[in-house]
């Protein structure tokens, strides 16, 4: 019977039906319809759109940054919570659809939303590549940074692939999970998306793609030394009877010499950092601002306009944790020496607090104040103060909790998290026709009509 109506040219899958959808959509001709090519696109630009998503997911505070970039060359400025859930459902979006896509679910809305978003970038995208507002676009945050014309173009290459997609998308049927219950992939994947941005927002980014990863010796990379050979590229000048006299590291003199000032001998090509530090009377103090022995906590404040004062029994507590310890704590605040002055008559501070540029904080540490943990010049741990609770703060101001034991492992926290939602995701594509079978009747009916609808339109 289906034979005889597809071969007589009335069935949903005959010549005369294929035609009409050819007029009907008037897009492209039938003739250019191959799986393969359907497939492989599905892949490919699914792809781009997850990592696209996920980037801005893992780092919310660098999307909200680029946000702010755009509006600030716009001439607005908008609260941030605004922005923060702008950046959010935008990483989202381009997240889960990205994946429904790659995955062939919800195949006739899929390309189409994610070309409504296209509609939107390309433009955007050519302003930004002939204008250049901005130094880039920030399509996958700190992860990947391309060219603004590199951008442009690619998005061109993904608009003319989601037009053959918006056409030919649905012929190919075949897909990893069953119409019935593709709204549980969606629900693993916003749980997931949200999870990994509001880690990011609130502790840290799960993955450091900037250039002050945990594990960096913060104290060489500041002066320009490589972290290996940081050692050998300090030298000590030691006065003893009116004489200055160099020594290296390993050979400093007895007691009877007076320390003068130490020397970094760095190399030619070795190449400078552009995060410098400066105290009040506008003196570079880069060289000697954090330490790279013993134990230190540094306050990072990158927003003085947006500090908020509550914090500071917090960070007054932390650093009676590290003076317990015999180590010290330093604030570098992007302010006017006026906001400095302020700072410290504000917070009562106690420790030394110094000037350095908005955007080296900003790739330092996520959040509008958050503490960096040092040992022996390299981080070991970043959070932002959001992430302290009364008790913890309360435990490190008595001594019963030291601040060495705050350490996180955000990269396992990512993995951790990730190999779940891909677990989940995988058990439902094993077992999707064991969890079909559980829906009541009913429900299967109107899922069938619903998928055969749509494999006809």
């Amino acid at each position: 019977m289906d034979e005889q109506t597809t071969s007589s040219g009335h069935g949903p899958g005959s010549d005369a039906t294929l035609k009409q959808r050819g007029k009907r959509h008037g897009l492209l001709p039938d003739r250019l319809y191959c799986p393969y090519v359907v497939m492989a696109l599905r892949v490919i630009i699914g792809a781009l759109f997850v990592l696209s998503g996920i980037s801005k997911a893992i780092d919310p505070w660098g999307f909200i940054f680029k946000i702010e970039d755009y509006l600030a060359v716009w001439g607005f400025s908008e609260p941030r919570t605004i922005i923060l859930v702008v950046a959010v459902a935008l990483s989202v979006y381009e997240f889960v659809f990205g994946f429904l896509l790659m995955t062939g679910c919800f195949k006739r809305m899929a390309p189409w939303l994610l070309m409504l978003s296209m509609v939107f970038m390309l433009p955007l995208t050519a302003y930004v590549w002939i204008a250049n507002p901005v130094e880039d676009c920030g399509c996958f945050g700190d992860m990947w940074t391309i060219s603004n014309a590199a951008t442009f173009w690619k998005n061109v290459v993904i608009v003319m692939a989601l037009i053959y997609l918006c056409r030919f998308n649905r012929q190919l049927r075949r897909g990893v999970y069953r119409p019935a219950i593709q709204w549980i992939v969606v629900v693993i994947l916003l749980f997931y998306t949200i999870a990994v941005s509001m880690y990011g927002y609130n502790i840290q980014p799960m993955i450091d793609f900037r250039p002050y990863p945990v594990g960096t010796n913060l104290y060489a990379a500041l002066n320009g030394a490589d972290s290996d050979a940081g050692i050998d590229a300090v030298q000590m000048v030691y006065k003893h009877d009116g004489e200055e006299r160099i020594f290296s590291i390993d050979e400093l003199p007895d007691s009877t010499w007076t320390f003068v000032r130490r020397v970094d001998n760095v190399a030619d090509d070795t190449p400078d950092s552009d995060f410098s530090i400066y105290d009040v009377d506008g003196d570079d103090v880069t060289g000697y601002a954090i330490d790279d022995t013993g134990e230190m906590l540094v306050l990072v404040i990158p927003e003085a306009n947006r500090v908020d004062i509550a914090h500071t029994y917090a960070i007054n507590e932390m650093e009676k944790a590290i003076t317990r310890r015999g180590g010290s704590m330093v604030a570098l605040i992007a302010a006017t020496p006026e906001g400095i002055a302020r700072w410290i008559d504000s917070s009562m501070a106690g420790y030394p607090c110094y000037i350095a540029e908005d955007t080296s904080l900003k790739q330092l540490a996520r959040g509008s104040m958050s503490v960096v943990y040092l040992k022996d010049g390299v981080i070991e741990w970043k959070r932002a103060l959001l992430a302290f609770d009364f008790a913890t703060v309360d435990a490190l101001g008595n001594g019963s909790l030291s601040v060495d034991s705050l350490d996180i492992d955000d990269l396992h926290s990512f993995y951790v998290v990730t190999a779940v939602a891909l677990g989940l995701l995988l058990i439902i594509a094993l077992t999707q026709e064991f969890i079909l079978r559980l829906l009541p009747e009913k429900q299967k009916k109107r899922l069938t009509l619903q998928s055969e609808k749509e494999a006809e339109t």
